[in-house]
């Protein structure tokens, strides 16, 4: 980052015991705000490390990418010296990150009432699949079966099928608002001096992101389930359709003014009336798709991109770094290892997301000594 300011979270120090992806984003983004972040593992590693393509040296990329900005140590917490080393990290930072199932942080010797007396003003930000109350709180799982859990799949796909989003939509939705709600603690954190407790569900964060669908329960006769909802392929406006050379595009047509537009330009005026029609509307739907197929995704963009229609390519991931608008936004940048990453989604008082750095390892004992400097 370029600006003349300091970065937002400069000096803050956060501990992320977490694994995989939704606490290591979380601390990511933190650490693109200038916190000073150490993520700590077991003596066997982060299972990540070993997830997804691997480098020559054994390391995957996925690990590589979600772990930017950060010191990593290895500490064994079940041993006496890899406790008595955690403990004096856990006095010395402002943030405690972990995504252990309910009970394990405890097992090892550090519950609440442990964490208050080594640090009454820590930010402790437990994220667990399901939270830590209720009968689901110890189930295993991952996030399709978070989808699963709270209806996302129920409004995700086809009629036929339904159809896990990714990326993880259940795993980020978590991992954002542990961002925002760790934020929020801090800010009270410098008026009050208390410290917080955040207990966040990745299964509640994927149920928060469903409050127009769940809202519908109360209507049972506005259908949102996959392939009827407007949002779930049930409206002709709102849809994706294949083109002539085997690409997609996307109409997102909700307005009439705009559905005129695409009408218009693609000389249908006649559909103009048809855009509420019951839905789903399977007849209007196979009928743009039968147009859309005509041509080819290069030549509807000639035709629509200018034309207020709500109209998109769907671009592969092969074609981003190359795209006008990704390029100005400068979100998704290669590293200093030549690995594309995709930044802090912001620009921050005029200035560009900040480039990411390679995680680097550390030695435990020394990052202790640093803090309490």
């Amino acid at each position: 980052m370029t600006t003349a300011t300091a970065p937002m979270l400069q000096g803050i120090r956060v501990l992320d015991l977490s694994q995989f992806v939704p606490g290591p984003y979380c601390s990511m983004l933190l650490s693109d705000l200038g916190a000073d972040v150490v993520k700590v593992e077991p003596p066997r590693g982060d299972p990540q490390a070993v997830d997804g393509p691997l480098g020559e040296d054994g390391i995957s990329l996925w690990y590589r990418i979600i772990n930017r900005n950060k010191r990593v140590i290895r500490l064994d917490l079940k041993s006496d010296e890899g406790h008595a080393t955690f403990s004096r990290l856990v006095a010395l930072a402002d943030v405690l990150i972990e995504s252990y199932r309910p009970g394990v942080l405890a097992r090892l010797g550090f519950d609440a009432a442990v964490l208050t007396a080594l640090n009454p003003a820590l930010v402790h930000c437990a994220l667990s699949g399901w939270g830590q109350t209720g009968p689901n709180r110890l189930r295993v799982g991952h996030d399709n079966n978070y989808q699963a859990s709270v209806g996302v799949l129920d409004v995700s796909g086809t009629m036929s099928e339904p159809v896990t989003a990714n990326p993880p939509i259940a795993d980020y939705a978590g991992a954002l608002n542990a961002f925002a709600l760790v934020s929020a603690a801090l800010f009270r954190r410098e008026r009050t001096g208390r410290g917080a407790y955040i207990d966040i569900g990745m299964s509640d964060a994927a149920l928060a992101l469903m409050g127009p669908e769940v809202a519908t329960l109360a209507q049972p006769e506005f259908n949102s389930r996959r392939g009827y909802g407007p949002y779930a392929g049930g409206w002709a406006c709102y849809n994706l359709y294949r083109c002539a050379c085997g690409g997609y595009v996307s109409l997102g047509a909700l307005e009439p003014r705009f559905w005129a537009n695409f009408c218009a330009l693609t000389g249908r005026l006649d559909w103009i009336a048809r855009q509420d029609e019951p839905r789903p509307q399977s007849a209007l739907i196979a009928d743009v798709a039968a147009l859309i197929a005509t041509r080819n995704r290069a030549e509807w963009a000639d035709l629509l991109d200018a034309g207020d229609a709500c109209f998109q390519q769907v671009l592969e991931l092969g074609e981003l770094e190359a795209a006008p608008h990704i390029r100005a936004r400068a979100v998704l940048q290669r590293g200093a290892d030549g690995t594309p990453d995709a930044l802090l989604p912001a620009w921050l008082d005029g200035e560009q997301p900040p480039e990411r750095k390679p995680y680097t390892t550390a030695d435990a004992v020394s990052v202790a000594g640093e803090w309490a400097r």
